[in-house]
């Protein structure tokens, strides 16, 4: 599948501004205790989910490298699916999270996020740091796991989707279709990278309302 990117637009120079912004200091503290209830108001492409594990994935990237999920524990994942036969949906959605993740990249957050997209066919794309395109080792079973997946959704009729994990693994949100705003999903992986998976709230941050 030909990938086909966005290219440079005024809303790639907001999320650029964006991006820059989320890394200061005064956008540290985020409602993470509250984060998908607080997309789901403001994205009607998000379907928040119960945190729950991810099986764990292999794959084989251009290189020819074998990895899988539980190598990029500790990192935030916003795992794709590009399935043999998508086409335009897959494509338009890839196109999505280029200008997200061009955005992101500009931040402080690149070093924190891993983009996968995995595929039934060897996949190319723009080789950034944090970006795999990638095949899965048994082409016919790549709808095991996009099954696994989706199948805690109950918006069965939209696809593809876009899984996000947090550094422990866990599925935490999904991010249907390609109708999302990027900058929502910028917002949401921003969260994320600021949540510290079992912490407790200090004093102030009960007071406060505010979850780290």
């Amino acid at each position: 599948m030909t990938q086909k990117y966005t290219p440079i637009t005024w809303r790639s120079a907001l999320l650029l501004v964006a991006s820059l912004l989320l890394a200061s200091p005064v956008f540290a503290d985020h409602p993470g205790e509250n984060l998908n209830q607080v997309m789901a108001a403001k994205e009607a492409a998000f379907e928040p989910i119960l945190p729950g594990d991810a099986p764990d994935l292999a794959w084989i990237g251009a290189a020819h490298e074998s990895t899988s999920l539980n190598a990029l524990r500790g990192k935030i994942v916003v795992l794709s699916f590009v399935p043999e036969g998508c086409g335009d949906p897959c494509e338009a959605q890839q196109a999505t999270l280029t200008e997200t993740l061009t955005a992101l990249n500009s931040s402080a957050m690149r070093d924190m996020v891993v983009f996968v997209t995995l595929s039934d066919e060897p996949q190319s794309g723009p080789a950034t740091q944090n970006r795999i395109f990638a095949r899965t080792p048994d082409p016919e079973k790549l709808s095991h796991p996009n099954a696994a997946l989706a199948g805690v959704s109950e918006r069965k009729d939209l696809t593809p989707q876009v899984h996000l994990l947090n550094r422990a693994g866990q599925q935490v949100g999904i991010f249907h279709c390609a109708d999302f705003e990027p900058l929502n999903l910028l917002l949401y992986i921003n969260v994320l990278t600021n949540t510290h998976p079992h912490a407790e709230p200090s004093f102030w941050q009960r007071m406060t309302g505010w979850f780290l």
